[in-house]
């Protein structure tokens, strides 16, 4: 068999034409002008005859190219300089060579022989650099030719940015036949023109690898195919992980922010395939590994040492993935990957729930090939479908179930609910209902004790059985919707909540319970309004067992989320205003309400029971600018209504030229009207008041607002 070696690049020693009719040229003119008798007739000039193009794989000059993707690849005369990754124990061969079966698709002499010795990588392969970014706007499949020993193996092609490898995709095809050629697609994206200059194959991705393999493969061409839907994007998690309730001693933490963490040398290696993006959900840091196929994390420099402890745990969200594997390496005493002492062990957990948080809390027995955990140097996590699902993690780390803690590290999450719409049971963050006996004497056998948790005044019922709360007076709950309460638990399997009216009569609802983190739960009351009256509530009652703490318990309605009515009507005289926006009075001209200052800021003016109202949704600022500037010198406060039903933080500013500006912080009240009179004195320090040419409103939340004047 003809064998090729691409690193050969000689050059001919043939005269170019060109130079040939050149040289004659000149040669003619001097002739000519020594004697015109030597000049032989145009009749006698025979043309020389072109050499023939050589035969591909004959004589033609095999080269190291670098290949230009758009123009293909046939490999006849040329190929590129390739790299391996993923030896382990093994090693890899790639040459040019005769096809060993020149029929059917594929008539030409030379291909690519690609063999692949045993104990390689599962996900061992090879690269090679393209000429430039690849542009898939006209043609966006991408073709080879494989002979293959085997049917039903996957051959993955994937394409980088060789100067940032986490600008990545990929896409696998799967043979069908065994030692006879055939043609594999790979369908990409016009999204994914001018991002990759690498192209990386796979073959037999993820096999075995347990013997000796040869691959050929030919003909890299771009061909006309259907454009490939782009991956849907998930949801992605609103609220952070639980926090883990390990005492600290008993936890080597790699990342958490329960916790003091370890240092970890990467949190993706080159060796990768994943995108990699250090996010934040509600405070917390996450980990996001979007089309995730597998990422390695190292901590090479200093390996963990996880002898004392009993469980690796992690935290993971997901909407697509439908497997999710973990594996843990110890590199050995010598602290070398592969050094002849390394030992791992992978676990798979099939079908994760979708769009939760999901504890994976794994006894290290589990790890059954990990027979040392002293020097764990690598952990690997693995998606599927491969190369396109997107996991969040957090909170990995190994721990002793020695240390895992009977008591909560940190308080109930603040509720958000206004306290105009709650009867406060319990709670720091409202103002409780007065004269309440937690502790009431029932017989009971629980032990009850309030405890500081992180700053939170918080129920602990110890030993459960039951245990009662006694109202001094009897609470009128028929205008609530519903009873919240936080709850956090070690140990308990049962817990239920009675309402009780006089009587006494009751009903219990039985509490789904999920240990060792605060759960928020909300209950309808008409749970309980079928035999309890509730306007008549004058006991809670909780039964169960374990040891449980509360807090937050209220009943509350939901607010709603506009108003009903509209602003109050101003009664102030017209002389007495200078009206921006108001039913009620003659506004300035002109005002524009959503000057275009780049923000997100949604502004639609709202019909609110027979009243134009602004209302700005999303708020993160919101401009007015006047058509003239104001001189509002003369007024001593400006005046307005707003309503939300959600906003923390809103903020009035007043601009003069320059522009000048100084804000004004409201105190927000959710749920009802609130009106608001602002000396001009808080800005007059630093704005003109002759010359006002702008307002600004920002915070948060969804804000209406009315009767914006100066008076």
């Amino acid at each position: 068999m003809k064998k090729h070696n691409n690193n050969m690049n000689k050059s001919s020693s043939r005269l170019p034409l060109l130079v040939v009719l050149m040289v004659i040229g000149v040669l003619g003119t001097i002739i000519s002008c020594e004697t015109e008798d030597d000049i032989p007739p145009p009749s006698a000039y025979v043309p020389p005859t072109p050499e023939p193009e050589p035969e591909p794989g004959e004589d033609c000059t095999f080269s190291t190219i670098v290949p230009e993707l758009s123009e293909g690849m046939d490999f006849e005369c040329g190929g590129p300089e390739v790299t391996f990754f993923g030896e382990k124990d093994g090693s890899f061969t790639l040459e040019y060579v005769e096809n060993p079966d020149p029929s059917g698709i594929n008539t030409s002499e030379t291909v690519v022989e690609y063999t692949q010795t045993a104990d390689i990588e599962p996900w061992a392969g090879f690269f090679f650099d393209l000429a430039s970014k690849v542009d898939f706007n006209e043609m966006q499949t991408v073709k080879i030719k494989v002979y293959s020993p085997a049917a039903d193996q996957i051959v993955l092609m994937k394409f980088e940015d060789k100067t940032d490898n986490s600008i990545a995709k990929e896409v696998q095809a799967t043979t069908t036949v065994a030692n006879e050629w055939e043609e594999l697609s790979f369908v990409f994206s016009p999204s994914d023109s001018d991002k990759f200059d690498r192209m990386i194959l796979f073959f037999d991705f993820n096999g075995e690898k347990s013997a000796e393999t040869t691959h050929y493969f030919d003909d890299i061409f771009m061909s006309e195919g259907g454009e490939v839907e782009e991956p849907v994007e998930t949801g992605e998690p609103t609220i952070p992980a639980p926090d883990p309730t390990i005492d600290p001693i008993e936890v080597i933490s790699l990342f958490s922010d329960v916790y003091t963490n370890v240092a970890v040398d990467t949190w993706r290696t080159d060796w990768s395939n994943a995108t990699l993006e250090d996010i934040e959900i509600d405070g917390n840091a996450v980990k996001k590994y979007s089309e995730l196929n597998f990422v390695g994390i190292e901590t090479t420099s200093s390996p963990i040492d996880a002898s004392g402890m009993t469980h690796f745990r992690t935290d993971i969200w997901t909407g697509d993935a439908t497997e999710f594997k973990i594996k843990l390496v110890d590199f050995g005493a010598d602290g070398a990957f592969e050094g002849g002492d390394d030992v791992e062990h992978e676990l798979t957990f099939e079908a994760p729930a979708q769009e939760e948080w999901v504890t994976l809390d794994i006894p290290l027995s589990d790890f059954t090939g990990l027979t040392t955990t002293e020097h764990i140097a690598q952990l690997i996590f693995v998606g599927a479908p491969s190369g396109a699902n997107t996991v969040y993690v957090d909170n990995v780390l190994f721990y002793n179930e020695a240390g895992v803690s009977d008591t909560p590290f940190s308080g109930a999450p603040a509720p958000s609910v206004p306290e105009n719409f709650v009867i406060s049971v319990f709670s720091d963050e409202y103002t409780d209902i007065s004269g309440t006996d937690f502790n009431p004497n029932w017989g009971q056998a629980t032990v009850v004790t309030q405890e500081d948790i992180a700053g939170n005044n918080t129920l602990k019922y110890d030993g459960l059985n039951y245990q009662g709360t006694q109202f001094e007076n009897a609470l009128d709950v028929s205008g609530m919707t519903m009873i919240h309460l936080d709850y956090w638990t070690p140990d308990s399997s049962d817990l239920n909540l009675s309402l009780v009216s006089s009587g006494p009569v009751e009903t219990p609802y039985s509490i789904e319970i999920t240990t060792g983190e605060w759960v928020s739960v909300d209950i309808p009351l008409t749970e309980f309004s079928g035999v309890v009256d509730l306007s008549d509530v004058i006991q809670l009652k909780f039964d169960g067992n374990g040891t449980i703490f509360l807090d937050n318990i209220y009943f509350f309605s939901p607010p709603p989320t506009e108003p009903v009515t509209g602003a109050p009507t101003p009664t102030l005289a017209q002389a007495d205003v200078l009206s921006i926006f108001s039913d009620t009075y003659t506004d300035v001209a002109d005002t524009e309400f959503n000057p275009n200052w780049g923000q997100a800021t949604v502004v639609t003016q709202e019909d609110i029971d027979g009243n134009n109202t602004l209302k700005y949704a999303g708020l993160n600022y919101q401009g007015t600018q006047f058509s003239s500037s104001l001189d509002v010198s003369g007024m001593t406060m400006i005046h307005v209504d707003y309503w939300t039903p959600d906003s923390s933080a809103l903020n009035l500013s007043l601009i003069s030229t320059g522009p000048l500006e100084t804000p004004y912080a409201f105190e927000v009240t959710a749920g009802e009207w609130v009106s608001v009179d602002i000396p001009l004195t808080e800005f007059s320090g630093v704005v003109d008041l002759t010359d006002v040419i702008q307002l600004k409103f920002d915070g948060n939340g969804t804000i209406f607002l009315d009767n914006i004047y100066f008076h």
